[in-house]
C-alpha cells in the first residue's frame, strides 16, 4: 500500500546529474562492530547497507575510508570496528566494494563512501603505486607546502578511486575540527601567521583548495557533499562566517550537511529536550540563498517532523542514521504513511557501544536483530501452527514478546497485575528527560492494543489460572524486583526504592541519599534534584553511572548533571548505615563520615524473579522466560530475548 502522506519528503530532487527518489539520506554511519578484521565490507556491514537501500534510502552513506587502520596494529580496548579502513588499492578488496555499490543502485539508491581523517589519522598518499601516510595529527603551524599539496592529492586520489570503484557521491567529513581543513577553519586550532590565517577566506583558503580539487577530478557526474560544523563553540567561527564560506566553494559541492559544533550533541539524546535541535541551522543556511543543496542531521525520524521541514523549505534533504538502526524498514513505513508504526529511537546511543569494559557488540535497544541482520532468516523459524500463548507480565518484554507472537499468527493472551502497561518502565511518564523513553513505551501500549491481542489488565496470573485457561504455551515475563542491601537501617520507613520516587517524587522528604550510583541511580537523584529536592548519590566505585554508555552518550548525561545545583554525589563511599535522618558511609581514606537525609532511596540493582517465573513450568505444553526474570537485563537484552523467544514459536 502506497501513500501520498508524506509527499514532501518522498518528493524526487534533482542533484547534479542525478534525481534522488526522495529526500531521504542515509548519512554517514556505521552502528560499531559489525565489521571485523576484513579490509573490505563484510558481510554484517554489506548487508546492513543494502538494506537501508532497499528500505528506501535515496542516498546511503557508507563509512569505510579513514586513513587511520591500514597495515597498523590496534589495540584491543580500541573501537576500531566503527571506522573500517577498506583497501582502495587492493583489487580483492576492491571486488567487493564494487558488490557493496552494485547492491545499493539495485535499489536505485545512489551509493556514497564518507571520507573521514580524524586528529591520530594519516593521510593515505600514493605515490609511485605506493600507498604512503601523510600526518594529520600535527598542529596547523606545522604543515608545509609540500605537505599540504600531497593533502590535497590524498583526497583527490581517494576520491578519483571511489568514483571508479562505482560511488556516486564522496561525503568529505570537515566537522568538529578534526580533519586538516577542518582545522585550518577553526579560530580555535588555527595559529598560522600566512595567507591561511587572518579572515574568514584566509581561514578557509585550504579547505577551498582541497574541495576544488576534488571538483575538478572527479567533474560534475559525482557528488560531493561537505559536512561541516554549523558553528563553533565560543571563540570559534559563526554561522554567518559558515554562510560566507559555502558562497566560496558552491561551484565545487553539491550538498552542505550542517551538523553541531561538536561530535557528542550532534547525536542527541533524552537530555535534550528538543527533537531536531539543529533543524535552524539548516534553515539559516537555506535563508541565506546559497547555491547548493541544504541538509540537516540530529533527531530526524518522526516522518511529520521531516516532511513538514521539507515542505516549508527550511532544508532540501533529511539525513539521518538512528532511524534506520532502530527502523529497518523505515523508508517503507514512510511510503505507507504509517509513522504510528514506526518504532521510537530512545536515543540511547548503544548503537555507538555500551559501558566501559562491556563487550564489543553492535546493538539496539529497540531493534532485536540489528548485528544480526546478515543471517536472521536462518535464526528465525517458521511459524507453527497458531497456538493459543499465554504472557504473564505487561513490561516492555511481555508486550515485545505478545506483539511478535501475534504477527506470527498465534492468539495471545497478555496478564498484567497492574491497571495499565509499561511495566518497568512506566517510570517514563513522569522523568522529563526520559522523553524518548515515554515515546516507545507509548509505541508499544498502541501497538499491543491495535492488533488481536486479549489484555487483562489488574489480573495477577497464576499457574492455576493458565492451567485452567487451556493455554498450549506460556511465556513468563514477570521481571525482576529491586535489591535491598545488608545495610542496617535498610528496611527503615524513611527507605524507599529508586522506582518508587521516579514515578512520585513526593515521597521523597526535602534532603535525599541514593545509595549507588549506577545509571539507574544517577537519573533517580537527577529527577529528585529537578523536582526540588537535595541529592547526593553515594557510589562505592570511582565514576559515577560508570555503566552509561561511553561514546556519544556519557558526556551529555555528564552536563546534564552538572546544570543541577541540587544535585551532588561522593565517590569511593561505602555506605555502612541507614538512620533515621542520616546515611553513614566510609570514605577513601577509611574514615567514616554522614550525610543528612530525610529519605534515603535504594538503588543498588536488580533481583530475578526466577521462582516466581518457573512456577508456570507445568502449567501448559510449554513454557519459556522472557527479559530479566531469568538474570536482571537491560531494555535492550529484554527485547532480543522476547523477540528470540517468539521467533521460535
Amino acid at each position: 500500500m502506497m501513500s501520498t502522506k508524506y509527499s514532501s519528503l518522498l518528493s524526487p530532487l534533482k542533484a547534479g546529474k542525478f534525481t534522488l527518489k526522495n529526500r531521504m539520506v542515509s548519512s554517514n554511519s556505521l552502528p560499531h562492530f559489525l565489521q571485523g578484521p576484513e579490509t573490505y565490507p563484510a558481510n554484517p556491514v554489506y548487508t546492513h547497507y543494502i538494506n537501508r537501500a532497499k528500505s528506501g534510502a535515496a542516498i546511503v552513506t557508507c563509512m569505510g575510508v579513514n586513513n587511520m587502520l591500514r597495515g597498523k596494529h590496534i589495540p584491543t580496548e580500541v573501537d576500531a570496528a566503527h571506522f573500517p579502513d577498506f583497501e582502495l588499492y587492493q583489487p580483492l578488496a576492491q571486488n567487493y566494494l564494487i558488490q557493496l555499490t552494485e547492491g545499493i543502485h539495485f535499489y536505485d539508491s545512489l551509493a556514497a563512501m564518507a571520507l573521514f581523517v580524524g586528529r591520530k589519522s594519516d593521510y593515505c598518499y600514493v605515490e609511485d603505486g605506493v600507498p604512503t601516510g601523510i600526518p594529520a595529527h600535527l598542529d596547523v603551524t606545522e604543515y608545509d607546502g609540500e605537505t599540504l599539496d600531497k593533502i590535497v592529492q590524498s583526497y583527490v586520489q581517494q576520491s578519483s578511486m571511489l568514483k571508479w570503484l562505482g560511488f556516486d557521491m564522496v561525503s568529505l567529513h570537515f566537522a568538529y575540527r578534526n580533519q586538516v581543513p577542518a582545522r585550518f577553519m577553526s579560530p580555535l586550532t588555527n595559529r598560522r601567521t600566512d595567507e591561511y590565517n587572518g579572515s574568514t577566506a584566509n581561514r578557509c583558503r585550504f579547505a577551498k583548495r582541497v574541495l576544488h580539487a576534488v571538483r575538478e577530478a572527479v567533474g560534475r557526474d559525482m557528488l560531493i557533499e561537505l559536512l561541516i560544523s554549523a558553528e563553533e563553540p565560543e571563540g570559534g567561527y559563526t554561522l554567518d562566517d559558515t554562510v560566507e564560506f559555502l558562497r566560496m566553494v558552491e561551484e565545487d559541492i553539491d550538498i552542505v550537511q550542517l551538523r553541531a559544533p561538536q561530535a557528542d550533541p550532534n547525536h542527541p539524546t533524552g537530555f535534550c529536550l528538543e527533537e531536531t535541535p539543529y533543524l535552524k541551522y539548516a534553515e539559516y543556511v537555506k535563508k541565506s540563498g546559497v547555491k547548493v543543496l541544504v541538509s540537516g542531521i540530529g533527531g530526524f525520524q518522526y516522518m511529520s517532523t521531516c516532511d513538514q521541514a521539507v515542505a516549508e523549505g527550511k532544508l532540501d534533504l533529511v539525513s539521518m542514521a538512528r532511524s534506520w538502526i532502530s527502523n529497518p524498514n523505515y523508508g517503507e513505513l514512510v511510503y505507507e504513511g504509517r509513522e504510528e508504526d514506526m518504532v521510537p529511537c530512545i536515543r540511547c546511543n548503544k548503537c555507538h557501544g555500551r559501558g566501559k569494559g562491556d563487550v564489543f557488540a553492535s546493538v539496539c535497544s529497540v531493534n532485536p536483530i540489528l548485528g544480526l541482520e546478515h543471517h536472521i532468516r536462518n535464526m528465525v523459524k517458521e511459524p507453527s501452527a497458531p497456538k493459543k500463548i499465554a504472557v504473564v507480565g505487561g513490561g516492555p518484554g511481555g508486550m515485545k514478546a505478545a506483539l511478535d507472537l501475534c504477527g506470527r499468527g498465534h492468539h495471545v493472551t497478555l496478564f498484567e497485575k497492574e491497571d495499565a502497561l509499561g511495566g518497568a518502565i512506566r517510570h517514563a511518564d513522569f522523568v522529563g528527560f526520559k522523553w524518548p523513553l515515554k515515546r516507545y513505551k507509548d509505541f508499544l501500549i498502541a501497538q499491543v492494543s491495535k492488533r488481536d491481542i486479549e489484555v487483562r489488565l489488574s489480573t495477577r496470573a497464576t499457574p492455576d489460572l493458565v492451567r485452567e485457561g487451556g493455554f498450549d504455551i506460556v511465556l513468563a515475563a514477570v521481571g525482576a524486583e529491586p535489591v535491598r542491601p545488608p545495610i542496617p537501617g535498610a528496611s527503615g520507613p524513611n527507605v524507599r526504592f529508586a522506582a518508587e520516587v521516579l514515578c512520585d517524587h513526593t515521597l521523597a522528604g526535602k534532603k535525599v541519599a541514593v545509595i549507588g550510583g549506577g545509571e539507574v541511580g544517577t537519573e533517580t537523584g537527577m529527577h529528585l534534584a529537578e523536582q526540588g529536592h537535595s541529592v547526593t548519590v553515594l557510589e562505592m566505585r570511582d565514576t559515577l553511572a560508570a555503566d552509561a554508555t561511553l561514546i556519544h552518550y556519557r558526556s551529555m548525561f555528564q552536563d546534564y548533571w552538572e546544570s543541577l545545583p541540587e544535585f551532588h554525589f561522593i565517590l569511593n563511599a561505602t555506605c555502612t548505615a541507614i538512620e533515621p535522618g542520616a546515611v553513614r558511609y566510609c570514605g577513601a581514606d577509611g574514615e567514616e563520615r554522614c550525610v543528612e537525609a530525610d529519605t534515603v532511596v535504594l538503588s543498588v540493582g536488580m533481583k530475578a524473579r526466577r521462582d516466581e517465573a518457573l512456577a508456570y513450568y507445568g502449567s501448559c505444553g510449554r513454557f519459556y522466560m522472557v527479559g530479566d526474570c531469568r538474570q536482571p537485563a537491560t531494555l535492550q537484552q529484554t527485547n532480543r530475548s522476547a523477540f528470540a523467544v517468539a521467533s521460535q514459536i
